[in-house]
């Protein structure tokens, strides 16, 4: 439990007083802060303990002012350290605050100001682990009752009374289908005027509204774009962070349950449920709910692929193609390899080799060859999601599994390796993997490769030539109608940093000469060649340009 200003004084062993404000209300210590300011307001943001030595104080000092502008911003409590600055606290600062109802702690010499730190942020640390075990356990407990018979009803109710709150589930038409908690009927009109408007929305679009004073939440249930129902959670006051991770995780347990018994073959929306589950941050759920299906989670380290949405992709939904035993290590690519040299593998989600079989619960050979490589069988999940077929598998088999999807006409990235806790960012990078890969032309590209053509893989070609024959024009035509140099002395000198003797050296000719040449590059091209934004400019579009090439002047 967070610390209250009486509850830190409580603690013996600080050997702190409390001289004023002892009858203040209690609200628990957000931050200890030090300043010696006379006004510290603009760097407080309410709740804190504000600890001083009393080196603002003066005779002059006007301490109802200064109490009453920390009570003004917040400030739960005032630390007054004696024994430096001042060797009591001062009289007339008591007198003050006690006047305004501000708490006032004298702070002995013999105690530093860090322990009082240390005390309020074990207090804060403890808090934030009691409240991730309980939302933990809650998630769980609302894994059990959506698995139970009367689920989604039970499942309702139950996030109701963990969010002290009320909830409703209505049906993709505004139809109850759950309530749970008092107030839940009362507010079904309210939450179907805005399930309304939410249904026009494509995708994963939630809603924040107020209704009578409470904050609602509401949220779309179903996978990838498809509604199945709405869900909304309110409650007096806004949700805790707690409260909106149990209603993600309620969203997502409801997309299963409903998914399971509007499809006969739920596999594929089964696959997209737990995916989502898991790249929303909750993996713990995704394996537990994979279990319950018979299915079996990836061992970290984990990555995610992505392939982007293709008119020509021939991969139907919610299956993936089939891989090919894993290559030896002397057939193994570079780290980042986009090769193609794979066979196909079943759609079956486990990466099982053709010519390999399991017999007697060993893996044996049938026809591979003593070449063929060992055997493995290692789950991958998959599923379409908005459009892009995303997969997450163990990332021994990221670069097999990229290439044999390349092969699809998608063109696929994949993000580096990460704990399974890391999945939302690895999607991003699967992503951006993937939209690098279209700019430079591959099939497919690692994450972890994207940085390995410099600055050149991430812009368009046709873009960056039209950019440098524009801003180089006038070098250029230059050079073509007169006497000179300029596109080839610029990019010397560009080349050795702008280091004159060095770069008159590489071309053979006196510094002065190419003064007189950059001189005249900077009039023609009408910018600071001393700025290191136009430097950089200009490298670009030369590096756009291409190798330099011999002008001669008619």
């Amino acid at each position: 439990m967070a610390l209250t200003v009486p509850a830190l004084v409580a603690q013996r062993d600080l050997g702190v007083r409390m001289l004023a404000g002892a009858g203040a209300p209690e609200q628990p210590i957000t931050w200890v802060h030090g300043s010696e300011l006379d006004d510290p307001t603009p760097f407080l943001s309410g709740g804190e303990l504000l600890l001083t030595t009393g080196l603002f104080v003066r005779p002059a000092t006007d301490f109802p002012a200064y109490v009453g502008r920390l009570r003004a911003a917040g400030v739960l409590g005032l630390g007054f350290g004696v024994g430096l600055s001042c060797a009591e606290v001062p009289a007339d600062l008591v007198t003050a605050a006690e006047r305004i109802g501000l708490p006032l702690l004298e702070v002995p010499r013999r105690t530093p100001f860090i322990a009082l730190s240390r005390a309020v942020s074990r207090a804060l640390a403890a808090d934030e682990y009691a409240a991730v075990s309980r939302t933990f356990l809650a998630q769980q407990e609302l894994t059990r009752a959506a698995l139970a018979p009367d689920s989604p009803a039970r499942l309702i109710r139950l996030l109701a009374r963990k969010v002290d709150g009320w909830a409703v589930l209505l049906d993709a038409r505004g139809g109850t289908l759950a309530l749970g908690g008092g107030r839940a009927a009362a507010m079904v009109p309210a939450v179907a005027v805005e399930a309304a408007r939410l249904r026009e929305h494509r995708g994963s679009v939630g809603a924040g509204f107020d209704v009578d004073g409470e904050a609602v939440s509401l949220q779309p249930v179903g996978a990838g774009v498809r509604r199945r129902a709405f869900l909304a959670v309110g409650r007096p006051g806004p949700l805790s962070p707690a409260d909106r991770h149990l209603v993600n995780a309620a969203v997502m347990l409801l997309t299963l349950g409903l998914e399971q018994r509007s499809v006969p073959d739920t596999s594929g929306a089964v696959a997209a449920a737990v995916l989502e589950l898991a790249l929303e941050g909750h993996p713990d759920l995704a394996a537990t709910i994979a279990a319950r299906v018979g299915r079996q989670w990836p061992d970290a380290p984990l990555v995610v692929l992505l392939a982007l949405p293709s008119p020509s992709a021939a991969t139907p939904p919610h299956a993936l193609p089939t891989a090919a035993p894993p290559p030896r290590a002397d057939q193994q690519g570079p780290r980042g390899s986009t090769s193609l040299g794979w066979d196909g593998w079943d759609g079956s989600q486990r990466l099982a080799p053709r010519g390999w079989v399991a017999r007697d619960g060993r893996d044996r050979e049938t026809g591979g060859g003593p070449d063929a490589g060992p055997d493995i069988d290692v789950p991958v999940w998959s599923a379409e999601l908005d459009g892009e077929l995303i997969a997450v598998a163990p990332a021994e088999v990221a670069e097999r599994l990229a290439a044999d999807l390349a092969t699809t006409g998608r063109t696929v990235g994949w993000s580096a390796p990460t704990p399974a806790t890391g999945l939302p960012a690895a999607r991003q990078q699967a992503r951006r993997a993937a939209e690098a890969a279209v700019g430079r032309g591959l099939p497919a590209l690692g994450f972890d490769a994207v940085g390995s053509t410099g600055i050149a893989g991430v812009w368009d070609p046709l873009r960056a030539a039209a950019f440098a024959e524009s801003l180089l024009a006038p070098l250029v035509d230059h050079d073509r109608t007169r006497r000179g140099e300029l596109v080839t002395s610029l990019r010397a000198w560009l080349a050795h940093h702008g280091q004159w003797d060095p770069t008159a050296a590489a071309l053979g000719v006196h510094r002065h000469t190419l003064r007189r040449r950059m001189t005249l590059a900077a009039e023609l091209l009408g910018r600071d060649l001393d700025s290191p934004t136009v430097r950089s400019e200009l490298w670009l579009a030369l590096e756009a340009m291409g190798p330099p090439v011999t002008i001669t002047a008619p």
